[in-house]
């Protein structure tokens, strides 16, 4: 199926009411939909996008990004860029006017850890900060390398964020 049919499906998806509560998603030329995350995840989400948002940034959850990189169509927990970049409302928002993304990791850690960052180093979106509420890891990547579809690690920022807020998912239960 070519990319552009991709996307046009994303796009009658999100027009369904029924799938209003579903979170939609173009990752490496497949359609995932997912059930919303848990109180954890979301609590975490809303814990950087106030401290950012004490930044003068605008940190929008669930923002729709799209790039030239064909295939992918993903929503950032926390898209991190700045009212300029958005005036014009546009929605995909294009890779190019992302100055941050975060993820917060779910149950699907390779589409965080692999996809998704491989993603956006090609979209050369500057940083990414994953968090992995399973081990209570963060890493901060800059740098993206396009053509080698990943980032480097560092620490870009000139401030730190709080974490103490931040738990640990709890243990699944045994079946």
């Amino acid at each position: 199926m070519r990319s552009e049919t991709w996307h046009e499906l994303l796009r009658f998806l999100e027009t369904l009411p029924e799938l209003d509560q579903l979170r939609i998603e173009l990752i490496d030329g497949k359609i995932v939909m997912r059930a919303s995350a848990a109180p954890f995840h979301n609590r975490i989400v809303s814990h950087l996008a106030a401290q950012l948002g004490q930044r003068d940034w605008d940190a929008l959850p669930g923002q729709t990004l799209i790039s030239g990189s064909p295939g992918f169509e993903p929503k950032a927990d926390l898209t991190v860029t700045t009212f300029e970049k958005i005036a014009d409302n546009r929605n995909p928002l294009p890779a190019d006017r992302v100055d941050l993304v975060v993820e917060v990791v779910s149950t699907d850690k390779d589409s965080d850890y692999i996809k998704k960052r491989m993603w956006y180093a090609m979209s050369e979106i500057p940083l990414y900060l994953l968090v992995d509420p399973n081990d209570g890891s963060m890493e901060l990547c800059s740098d993206p390398d396009p053509h080698k579809l990943r980032y480097r690690t560092s620490d870009p920022f000139g401030f730190s964020l709080d974490t103490t807020q931040f738990k640990l998912y709890p243990p699944k239960p045994r079946r």
